[in-house]
């Protein structure tokens, strides 16, 4: 089945929509809060992480701490694995770029007036219209920036999507009517081919994500991906020993699956 990615405005009702249409077709909803509880199987430092930097600006120390990087690669692998899992809607945190290259993949941008948002936000944060509009403001711009940090792309940028609605001027189900419609056309691309090299990705974020966090090792420059079913492990370590850890930590993680190892010395 289709997989839903839902990008939002603050205020545009991207939480209430994407529950509808999660229960609509029986999906799994993945927002924020599962997010959290799968991180704390990671452990209670990652957990406490994502609380403090989930969907918000990093300082440009924070973009080249460890931490920071760990915690921002345990969040891809999570989306990467429910997204392989199928039948999900992924709520914000870059699912859209992450799964850009799936094609049964629906990639939804929801917006509305500033007005309206405002008006949303009052009523259901119990705010006066300064509060509410500030809090739009700032909720907006750290999802804006935590895109931009992370992926290098705008967070409202019109190629990341297939489809873009205006909540203010649509009902949240005619809303989930449209994206409903949208997957049963996206399901007809899920091929096997397809869901095989979702599979690879899936494998190559988890991958990712357990030599990020692995104490024991540290490169800023790390990259994994799959490229026709190979796996490639790029970037820079420090000595031997750190080569030996990735090598160990790639095999537990792939196993028998072919890998090219692409990692340089820096003294």
């Amino acid at each position: 089945m289709a997989i839903l990615t839902i990008s939002r405005e603050y205020g545009s009702g991207g939480r209430e929509i994407g529950r509808m249409a999660a229960e609509r077709l029986t999906y799994t909803y993945v927002d924020k809060e599962r997010l959290y509880r799968e991180l704390t199987g990671a452990g209670a430092r990652w957990e406490k992480v994502a609380q403090e930097l989930d969907e918000v600006c990093p300082t440009l120390w924070e973009r080249h701490d460890w931490e920071y990087r760990g915690y921002v690669a345990l969040v891809e692998a999570t989306i990467m694995a429910y997204a392989a899992q199928d039948r999900v809607v992924l709520i914000g945190r870059g699912g859209a770029n992450l799964l850009r290259q799936v094609p049964f993949c629906l990639r939804v941008r929801l917006l509305a007036p500033l007005k309206v948002r405002i008006d949303r936000i009052m009523a259901r944060e119990g705010l006066d219209r300064t509060g509410a509009e500030r809090l739009i403001r700032q909720v907006d711009g750290e999802r804006a920036c935590f895109i931009k940090a992370n992926y290098g792309v705008d967070w409202e940028a019109e190629s990341l999507f297939d489809m873009t609605l205006n909540t203010a001027s649509l009902p949240y189900e005619q809303v989930v009517d449209l994206i409903v419609a949208a997957l049963a056309e996206k399901d007809r691309l899920t091929t096997p081919e397809a869901r095989s090299r979702l599979q690879d990705m899936a494998l190559a974020y988890r991958l990712k994500a357990r030599v990020a966090t692995d104490p024991r090792v540290m490169v800023p420059t790390l990259e994994v991906k799959a490229e026709e079913g190979v796996f490639v492990v790029a970037g820079i370590v420090h000595t031997p020993k750190e080569l030996r850890l990735i090598q160990e930590i790639t095999q537990e993680v792939v196993g028998s699956r072919e890998v090219r190892f692409e990692l340089s010395h820096r003294r």
